[in-house]
């Protein structure tokens, strides 16, 4: 589980490429700052959390991969491609302003070719790549995308909570087609409509929403949740992207071609309407063999009903390890649940601990860091270049690199970002500390994020709770 990948010769066509958005993410202040690092280079049980995106693609074979960043970003990635060692072709990829995953994917379509797996940076999942593409390939669905149940927070991680604001999912069982999708706060039920119970948590109905009895009808078998995560992971067919380009209106994946394509799916005037036919039925026409036409979906030899031609699967992930570190609690909780399943060594060799120092099975400590006498670390994770004083307790928290902390201090439910300098006697608790911060000795922070480069001193005491 999370082992790196091992070289492999393979000459033919690239069967997919991969696509890995690396973009701004305000959610994650003040962790992401243009003094600490991009989005996709936050540590990860002392990796980069591209890592595992890379080497979860690499997994299934996916070897032609591209990095979309914006300019502020991408000379530090391009510093980390450099000294990355796994088996792909990586390239990094400069887009301009692109107010959404969509808006991104429309500045590189003219340079793809191939069908298009979308992935986020900051994503961590056991699922075996090739059993989640293998639906794409069997059925050649215009879009394939992945759902899991969200994972248990075991709290920790900085001053807010994680926003659990889940969509409202149905997925046909028989045959894996996503046939509905909502809003957790729909609009009122419509006319002609049948009431769905919704299973939110622990298989108990907890609320109820009105679906269109024509889709009860067509796929009696769906079952509706409340309890499922978009992965935003997308598998797209190439004509896909022919369409995104065409329709400026559409901005994100998620929140605009998703839904539409649920929708149109099961509304061949919708389909039409909105020229999603007009482009499925102009690709087609340009493939030469014949036989292309049942892998593309218009015939899969499942489901040869000819006005159904748009399909839009789903592949459902129950258990096991499952997560999006895009906001702060989330990323903690990936932090905890890695370090926990981690191979590599709980203290790196080139680590230094002082006598009666304890590290937890449950903890990290990264490379040439120092930890002086009666240090306790207790799930959390210390990154490499640490200096650590005596007595100091870490606890539910994450220390980036380059951090020192003076003697005496607790930090608790906490992320440090890289060459912060926290003095003695420091009480840090459900805090966000920003990069190169300075804390004087004696202070004490409560349910703060604190911006990269400030300063507190023994007469700046704050104690105030954020939500």
């Amino acid at each position: 589980m999370f082992s790196a990948t091992t070289p492999s010769l393979d000459s033919r066509e690239p069967e997919f490429k991969a696509i890995v958005l690396a973009l701004p993410d305000d959610s994650m202040f003040p962790l992401t700052e243009r003094q600490s690092m991009p989005k996709a280079l936050l540590p990860v049980a002392n990796k980069p959390m591209l890592w595992y995106v890379l080497q979860w693609l690499e997994q299934g074979g996916i070897l032609d991969i591209k990095v979309v960043t914006t300019r502020e970003a991408e000379s530090d990635i391009l510093n980390y491609i450099e000294v990355y060692k796994g088996i792909s072709n990586v390239t990094v990829k400069c887009v301009n302003e692109a107010h959404g995953t969509a808006d991104a994917l429309r500045q590189l379509a003219p340079q793809i070719k191939s069908d298009v797996i979308v992935v986020p940076c900051d994503l961590i999942i056991d699922v075996p790549t090739t059993q989640f593409l293998d639906i794409f390939r069997m059925r050649r669905p215009a879009i394939a995308t992945m759902f899991f149940e969200t994972m248990k927070s075991e709290g920790g991680g900085g001053s807010t909570k994680a926003n659990n604001s889940l969509p409202i999912v149905g997925i046909d069982q028989p045959s894996s087609r996503l046939v509905f999708i909502q809003d957790i706060n729909p609009d009122e039920g419509k006319d002609s409509s049948a009431i769905m119970p919704i299973v939110q948590k622990a298989g108990k109905v907890k609320e109820e929403i009105a679906v269109p009895m024509s889709l009860v009808r067509k796929f009696p078998s769906m079952a509706v949740s409340g309890r499922m995560q978009d992965s935003h992971v997308y598998v797209l067919q190439r004509w896909v992207l022919d369409y995104i380009l065409a329709s400026p209106e559409i901005t994100s994946l998620q929140d605009d071609l998703l839904p539409l394509f649920v929708d149109a799916q099961c509304n061949p005037s919708l389909c039409d309407e909105t020229g999603i036919l007009k482009h499925m039925r102009a690709y087609m026409e340009r493939r030469v063999d014949k036989d292309m036409a049942v892998q593309f979906g218009m015939s899969d030899g499942t489901d040869t009903d000819s006005d159904d031609p748009l399909k839009v699967f789903a592949y459902v992930r129950r258990g096991g390890i499952a997560g999006r570190a895009d906001q702060i609690p989330r990323y903690y909780d990936l932090n905890s649940i890695v370090t926990k399943i981690s191979l590599d060594q709980r203290v790196d060799p080139s680590a230094k601990l002082a006598v009666q120092t304890q590290v937890g099975m449950d903890s990290m400590v990264g490379a040439s860091s120092q930890l002086d006498e009666r240090c306790l670390v207790k799930r959390s994770v210390v990154g490499s270049h640490c200096i650590i004083g005596k007595n100091v307790n870490i606890i539910n928290s994450v220390v980036m690199d380059h951090v020192t902390i003076g003697d005496g201090v607790d930090v608790v439910s906490c992320v440090v970002c890289k060459l912060a300098k926290i003095g003695n006697k420091v009480q840090l608790r459900d805090c966000e500390i920003g990069a190169t911060t300075t804390i004087s000795d004696d202070v004490n922070l409560k349910g703060i994020a604190v911006p990269a480069g400030s300063g507190f001193s023994d007469d700046e005491d704050i104690q105030t709770e954020f939500v």
